[in-house]
């Protein structure tokens, strides 16, 4: 009875062992193999959004819970090269400390954070304080097409934030995807920064979506520029 107990704890644990976080992934082609036991092969490269990658240290020069407020500004810095946005700071650095100081009026602090509903209303108001009119919304029913491969394809990255799993409690900016195939199956990979590390990385949508399917999980915050 015992080693029926102690087995099943081992075969627990590795299972767990196995199973991989949806997020993190720096290498898809690895993470397909390892978790699905088959050569992935990328069927369509999405369009991708060219951004600030640094980390949420180095843009804001302190390690703290300033994940949406570093968001915002990556999205800020974003659309002043794209849009050609006069007024914004081209050292990413001073526009973050604009970013922060509306974050404060909507009650982040470095211990407590943002309150994700308020990314969109942060992001209006900073935008608005450059005169630049944006339209934001927070959207917390969503779909992979809707809040990913439409605005992506449209040069629009999204700000996201996670309530659960690798990235819990934490925002980040989707600024791609790719679709990837192993055997039959159909994987959907996001392309993200997600500012503990600087640089892209990606969100594997299913396994994701899996983790998050029993319970509310934040928010995708779409921004649209009205010229």
């Amino acid at each position: 009875m015992i080693d029926k107990i102690k087995e099943k704890k081992k075969a627990k644990e590795k299972a767990k062992e196995k199973k991989k976080p949806y997020g993190g992934i720096s290498n898809i082609s690895q993470y397909l193999l390892e978790q699905y036991g088959k050569k992935g092969v990328m069927i369509k490269r999405g369009k991708g959004v060219v951004m600030n990658q640094q980390s949420m240290e180095q843009i804001s020069g302190r390690k703290t819970r300033n994940c949406s407020v570093v968001a915002v500004t990556r999205v800020l810095d974003y659309y002043r090269k794209t849009k050609h946005i006069e007024g914004i700071p081209e050292d990413i650095r001073e526009t973050y400390k604009v970013v922060e100081e509306i974050a404060e009026s909507y009650g982040y602090t470095d211990k407590n954070g943002t309150f994700p509903l308020f990314i969109s209303g942060i992001t209006k108001e900073a935008f608005k304080m450059y005169g630049v009119k944006a339209k934001c919304k927070g959207v917390y029913i969503w779909s992979f097409e809707n809040q990913v491969v439409k605005e992506i394809t449209a040069g629009r990255p999204v700000i996201m934030n996670i309530a659960r799993g690798f990235y819990k409690d934490h925002t980040i900016v989707v600024a791609g995807f790719s679709i990837w195939k192993v055997g039959d199956k159909i994987y959907p990979m996001l392309r993200v920064i997600d500012g503990w590390k600087s640089g892209y990385h990606y969100i594997d949508y299913e396994a994701f979506a899996k983790d998050i399917s029993q319970s509310v999980f934040g928010s995708f915050n779409t921004i649209e520029i009205k010229d």
